[in-house]
């Protein structure tokens, strides 16, 4: 009995158009026509190994880069590497054309080693100094996450120009390396490189994540001054960045200023009203949005539910979910379910939450039962939080966050010895629980405090004399420190000191310190407890001024002794 693939290659032979024995018709159309017959006759690419055998002689390294290069347009990168591993099987010998392309399918696929290998038959043949395959490597390093090599082949490269800076600083940004980036950027204006649209595109997402307003508003000053076009991504990136630092009148006025906006414009200023605490703004933009004939998407339902679920739109926020599928042809996503059950969890209606879990179409994530834990904190329902606690638990038991959530909730209730069993369970598991961290930017820098970070450094002390001299004084307006979640059985006067260094407070401090009448503006990579929320306020009353603090859920902006969040975050 013949195997599998003599029967394929029979056939394939068989079935082989005339054109390919044709020299003068032969073209890269028809190879790659037969090139897609061999894969679908046999995934594994013996048949087409053999159809590079076959034709050996007809086939040109230019040929073969224009298969390569149509794959890799494609998105059909498993493809494309299999053409390049072929011609080298067969001797064809790649050139300047053919590795762009290649380092491209490598990174969508994620293929690191195959990268690197790459990498080495550039350096082997002597194309080590082109500027086109060096940004294309970078870029595949950062794509794999291997920034220390893209930083190295950026920096050794004899060769840069505007893209190669472009795909460093875009690397930067997308691996959440924000502070490298801006860094990146600011050397590319030192050495005078012009920046495009989308070098704009990544420093102001950098800004954006930072908290970074001055920087963001020098890059905005300098696309006004100079001949980039704010173009429907830089503008968008602008409203974002403006958004997320705060300054939502500002993303509003760069809104109405674009001649062209695209969906991801219109959800870009949605989500920023929505995170700024201004929900019935962040509707009237949908109902603008639906009168401009602008179709939504389910990021723009995923945004109207967050401004529901900040601003307590109960009623509101159902109408939308529902309407997604009925009006808009929009299946619902975990997401969606998500901000639902964040909604209802916030608004008290617990039960109504728990039974959207229950009927949801797919299986709930960490998400879900994480919202409906904060929403059984918030309410005192000790029950469900046993329900939300057991499901987390089981999705992620590696994550630390979840026990402190635990831990919170045993806390409320002086439940020290189970407390101990968390923490007992946390060392056994290697398990540690995310540090909160904040970050102030002060003269264009931005610094960065960590949770109780009691250091003797210079500066530090003179943090903690301010944070002192604050606490002082706001006991005397009436502060008393929430130690409720204070996960200790110590004494009322240490849990007090426990909260004091928290980060969010330092940078505070700092903030007092440094700025003399400005807004102070402060980003937390967690939640803003409820110790800390009530502090702000009276800061913001007694020493008259005004405090934005971007949380991981939304923006707290604290006037006189009030929040925009009302008290419901």
């Amino acid at each position: 009995m013949q195997s599998k693939f003599h029967q394929e290659s029979h056939l394939l032979k068989q079935t082989l158009p005339q054109v390919i024995t044709n020299h003068t018709s032969f073209s890269p159309l028809s190879f790659k026509k037969e090139i897609d017959r061999s894969l679908y006759l046999c995934r594994s690419g013996r048949l087409c190994s053999s159809l590079f055998s076959q034709h050996r002689d007809l086939l040109t390294t230019d040929l073969c880069n224009l298969v390569i290069k149509s794959y890799t347009s494609s998105n059909k990168h498993l493809e494309s590497m299999l053409v390049y591993t072929c011609m080298n099987n067969v001797g064809i010998l790649p050139d300047c054309a053919t590795f762009p392309s290649v380092i491209k399918s490598a990174a969508q696929l994620s293929c690191s080693k195959l990268g690197k290998s790459i990498h080495g038959c550039i350096i082997q043949m002597g194309f080590d100094a082109d500027v086109f395959i060096n940004t294309a490597l970078l870029s595949m390093y950062s794509t794999c996450r291997f920034l220390e090599d893209a930083r190295r082949l950026f920096d050794e490269m004899p060769d840069r120009n505007s893209v190669t800076w472009n795909a460093m600083i875009t690397g930067y940004t997308h691996n959440r390396k924000f502070r490298e980036a801006l860094e990146l950027f600011r050397n590319m204006q030192m050495l005078d490189v012009e920046p495009t649209e989308v070098t704009m595109v990544s420093a102001l997402s950098a800004c954006a994540h930072l908290g970074a307003l001055s920087q963001g508003k020098w890059i905005h000053n300098y696309i006004n001054q100079s001949n980039i076009r704010l173009n429907v991504f830089v503008g968008t990136a602008l409203i974002d960045m403006y958004a997320k630092c705060g300054c939502i009148d500002q993303s509003e006025k760069v809104f109405h200023s674009m001649r062209t906006k695209n969906v991801y414009t219109w959800n870009a200023l949605i989500l920023g009203f929505a995170m700024n605490g201004q929900g019935e703004m962040a509707v009237d933009i949908f109902s603008g949005m639906i009168k401009q004939n602008m179709k939504p998407d389910s990021v723009t339902f995923l945004a109207l539910l967050c401004a529901c679920g900040h601003q307590g739109l109960v009623g509101q926020g159902k109408k939308y979910f529902h309407s997604m599928e009925k009006e808009w042809g929009l299946q619902p996503n975990v997401e969606h379910y998500g901000s639902m059950v964040d909604l209802l969890g916030r608004a008290g209606c617990l039960d109504e939450a728990l039974l959207l879990i229950q009927k949801m179409r797919m299986k709930p994530d960490a998400v879900i039962w994480r919202s409906l834990l904060g929403a059984c904190r918030i309410h005192g329902n000790a029950s469900l939080s046993e329900v939300a606690i057991r499901n987390l638990l089981e999705l992620e038991p590696y994550n630390g966050e979840n026990y402190v959530l635990l831990s919170n909730l045993y806390a409320r209730d002086r439940r020290w010895k189970e407390i101990g069993e968390v923490r007992d369970t946390m060392s056994h598991k290697g398990i540690q629980k995310v540090p909160g961290c904040s970050s102030i930017e002060i003269d264009n820098k931005v610094y960065e405090f960590v949770v109780a970070s009691r250091s003797e450094e210079d500066g530090f002390k003179e943090i903690y004399n301010m944070l002192d001299s604050i606490n002082r004084t706001l006991k005397l307006s009436g502060y008393v420190a929430d130690t409720d979640m204070v996960s200790y059985d110590v004494e009322e006067e240490e849990k007090e000191s426990a909260l004091m260094y928290h980060s969010e407070k330092l940078a505070l401090a700092f903030g007092l310190l440094r700025t003399s009448g400005l807004e102070i503006r402060i980003v937390k990579n967690l939640r803003v407890c409820r110790d800390c929320h009530s502090f702000f306020k009276i800061v913001s009353q007694v020493y008259r001024r005004t405090i934005i603090v971007r949380d991981r859920n939304r923006f707290h902006h604290f006037v006189e002794g009030v929040c925009s969040c009302k008290d419901y975050w």
